[in-house]
């Protein structure tokens, strides 16, 4: 939000440089990203005469003016259309600097000689607007220097509204800071305005069909408007605020709008069909095209006004195509109401349309402050467009509601922030706030709650008002105690301590994600799970509309997104919660460990490889998951290959613990890969948190350490390619005698010799005695013993040497 300081000081009267202006309002709490200064002093610039205009003989876009600088009359070539013989504007004579590396010259333009510039807003540095040259009103004398015409450069604080502040969101609502901040008066403008008799109801009925869209609806007649620019004054802070100046009407709702935060709209009474207004939800079938010309299909949750017939505008969004003000109005009825945040919010989402109206109403905007926006919107319209008002108005205030009233204790106060803040200090900051203290005893006073303070629901929230004011700067850093309370378990935070630290021992980088994301990337990693996602019903954008199911779609964007920021390699995991709807409709969570590795991660030989193998990085990522496994004392760990949509083909394998299912684990398949231009394997894996956990409270059982020494055989094989590598371990296990203590996988070979759909596999057994010291014929036998059931258990053939 643009906040121009001049403006600021019509309500407060602030002596302090803009730089402490933005350190007073950040330290309270309103964060001041930026100070712009808008404008120059423009010297040379002048109000320049265009005395006649003739179409450039050789350029169709071009034009060949007289202008009249106050002292000689000159040729000037210009670009623009906007502009007739008589207006006057911006005129930049030759040898005026505009910028540091632009000044105007003597030049010829397609053969035509041009001895200035008629210069456009952006030009000037004035705004962005470059749609035609600035013109001023006809009455300034000409050789006026245009610094007197729009006055000095302008300072501007750029702000950064929170959700929880939309009495901010207006010029008045910051100057009502400053002044709580400063302890000044703060001066509202004047919104008396002459009226004629009448009834508004002779003009026009209004009703609310849906007073939970719409708790109040104020509309207001003004008769004989003559439509025009509005005064340069308005129109360079509307420019300020990133407003672009339209006509003297639309630019005063939009004006009142930055002004107390409340948007108004102006409709063309004599476009009201049945003289109308209904304020109901979208008929079957209904669509309307809003003001920025867009056909919008409209969805029948969406709040609408409506005529007699049709819908003529999108409640608290946009206005419709067909009731707006053009160059005819004469009759305004001008609406001032207040909406659902929550049902604006989803329209805006919904139609991907947002406003600067729909930006201050899904924050909650003042229920009692409607009224008055509309009478002073009504008093500039009778100052600068001329029109007569309707003495009555029509307001319709179903969702009236009594103030809301706080109790806030002094004792609280200074407990709570930890500093001895006498009662008094309170009571002036609730007044410095316009919080009125409506009653007061020793112990505590009640605070009636403004209705521009919809954020204020709590006595922790008048004692945060009272740390703002008071300076935070000023609240004393006081070190924490802590009490230890030796009968709480904290046996499973130990747990995922000691998980996250032997991740980062394994070289694994910690990454954290939002628990909120998109349809649209969970959509692209179907899970069961899928069916029972948790959709929120007001998400802030429709990149955070629903709750994750799964930690795979996020942790396959984070690796993209390294990759477009030329990181290739990256061996990163996150530990965090994915959310589904129960059987009892209730929002189930649970914790899931996410693995994802890309590029030449693992052993250092992989990085003098021209490519990453598929297979090798798989295989390390199983590593990962045995060795984590092994470390929280899991006894049982089996891979089961099994098809999942988002890997390839045949590299996917659930999971097992203990026999039970606890994840996958997989090469994230091509299609996907290719979403994110990754074209490299990436081996991703997702598993349960307490299915690792669930042995990590086990107390390890002392084992004898054996005194003799080992001998070790080495087994290879040929087998049918469909054996897998659990298979084989547990022949081995089966048929070996307790001093077998080691098995060892070291060589996998496919190729000539072996045969088709067969593979050459070769282990190390390591065995040892804890009595005594083993023979060569006690190891043969041992060794024999396995050959033999592995034969008869996989078919084994085995290779000698």
């Amino acid at each position: 939000m643009k906040v121009p300081v001049s403006w600021l000081k019509d309500y407060v009267d602030l002596q302090a440089s803009p730089q402490e202006l933005a350190e007073k309002l950040t330290f309270s709490g309103i964060e001041v990203e930026g100070i712009a200064t808008v404008g120059s002093d423009l010297p040379g610039v002048v109000v320049g005469e265009i005395v006649s205009y003739t179409p450039h003989p050789n350029a169709d876009r071009l034009r060949v003016c007289r202008v009249f600088d106050g002292a000689q009359t000159v040729q000037v070539v210009c670009g623009a259309a906007n502009f007739n013989a008589g207006d006057k504007a911006a005129f930049a004579p030759v040898g005026t600097r505009l910028s540091a590396d632009f000044v105007i010259r003597k030049a010829k333009l397609r053969g035509e000689e041009s001895l200035g510039m008629l210069c456009a807003k952006d030009e000037l540095g004035l705004g962005d607007d470059h749609s035609g040259i600035m013109l001023v009103a006809r009455d300034i004398p000409v050789g006026t220097p245009l610094a007197q015409v729009v006055g000095p450069p302008e300072t501007v604080l750029e702000l950064e509204i929170t959700w929880n502040r939309p009495d901010s969101l207006g010029i008045i609502g910051i100057a009502r800071e400053f002044a709580a901040l400063y302890d000044l008066p703060l001066k509202r403008p004047s919104v008396d305005f002459p009226a004629v008799a009448g009834a508004i109801d002779d003009w026009v009925q209004v009703s609310i069909d849906d007073p939970s869209g719409c708790p109040r609806y104020t509309a207001r007649l003004i008769r004989d408007v003559k439509l025009g620019p509005s005064p340069a004054w308005m129109q360079k802070r509307l420019a300020l605020c990133g407003v672009r100046p339209i006509n003297n009407v639309v630019d005063i709702t939009n004006y009142v709008m930055l002004e107390c935060g409340q948007p108004l709209h102006a409709f063309d009474h004599r476009l009201i069909g049945g003289r109308k207004i209904v304020v109901r939800r979208v008929r079957p079938g209904e669509k309307m095209a809003t003001l920025d010309g867009i056909d919008r299909p409209l969805a029948s949750d969406m709040l609408v006004i409506a005529d007699a017939g049709r819908p003529v505008a999108l409640a608290g969004i946009m206005g419709g195509a067909g009731s707006e003000i053009n160059d005819d109005t004469q009759t305004v009825l001008l609406e001032s109401a207040v909406f659902n945040p929550v049902d604006i919010h989803r329209t805006s989402v919904k139609l991907g349309l947002a406003t600067e109206s729909s930006r201050r109403y899904e924050r909650t905007v003042d229920m009692d402050g409607a009224d008055w926006a509309s009478r002073r919107a009504a008093a500039l319209l009778v100052e600068h467009a001329g029109g007569t008002v309707l003495q009555s108005a029509c307001d319709v205030y179903p969702g009236r509601q009594a103030p809301r009233r706080i109790a806030c204790r002094f004792q609280r106060v200074r407990d709570l922030l930890g500093i001895a803040i006498p009662d008094e200090a309170v009571l002036s900051i609730f007044r410095r706030l316009a919080l009125p203290v409506v009653s007061r005893d020793a112990a505590a006073c009640g605070v009636e709650v403004p209705s521009f303070r919809p954020d204020l629901q709590l006595e922790a929230d008048l004692i945060e008002e009272v740390a703002r004011l008071h300076g935070l700067e000023n609240v004393p850093a006081v070190t924490p105690t802590a009490r230890i309370n030796p009968d709480i378990d904290d046996a499973r935070p130990r747990a995922v301590l000691d998980l996250r630290n032997r991740l980062t021992g394994y070289g694994l980088s910690e990454i954290m994600n939002y628990s909120f994301t998109s349809e649209a990337l969970l959509g692209r990693f179907p899970t069961p799970a899928a069916a029972r996602r948790v959709v929120l019903p007001n998400p802030v954008s429709a990149d955070y509309a629903v709750m994750r199911e799964s930690l795979l779609p996020q942790m396959v964007d984070t690796l993209g997104r390294n990759l477009s920021y030329q990181t290739a390699d990256a061996m990163v995991y996150e530990i965090g919660r994915v959310f589904a709807w129960d059987a009892q409709r209730e929002v189930g969570e649970s914790e899931q460990l996410c693995i994802g590795l890309m590029g030449k991660v693992g052993r250092a030989g992989l990085a003098r490889r021209q490519a990453v193998e598929p297979e090798e990085i798989f295989l390390w990522l199983k590593g990962v998951i045995e060795q984590l496994c092994a470390a929280q004392r899991i006894r049982r760990l089996e891979f089961v290959p099994a098809d999942q949509t988002c890997f390839d083909p045949g590299c996917a394998v659930k999971v097992l613990v203990d026999g039970r299912e606890a994840g996958w684990m997989g090469l994230l398949s091509g299609g996907l890969r290719r979403e994110w231009r990754i074209f490299e394997p990436v081996a991703v894996a997702e598993l349960a948190l307490d299915a690792l956990l669930g042995h990590a409270y086990d107390l390890p059982a002392l084992q004898k350490l054996s005194a003799y020494p080992s001998v070790t055989r080495d087994i290879a094989m040929i087998v049918d390619e469909k054996v897998r590598h659990e298979e084989i371990l547990a022949i081995i296990r089966k048929a070996a005698p307790k001093e077998l203590t080691t098995i060892s996988l070291f060589d996998i070979f496919r190729g000539k010799g072996i045969g088709d759909h067969r593979k050459s596999i070769a282990y190390s057994l390591v065995y040892r005695s804890l009595e005594r010291s083993l023979t060569d014929e006690d190891v043969n036998t041992y060794h024999e013993a396995i050959r033999g059931a592995l034969k008869d258990g996989v078919g084994a053939e085995f290779r000698e040497g």
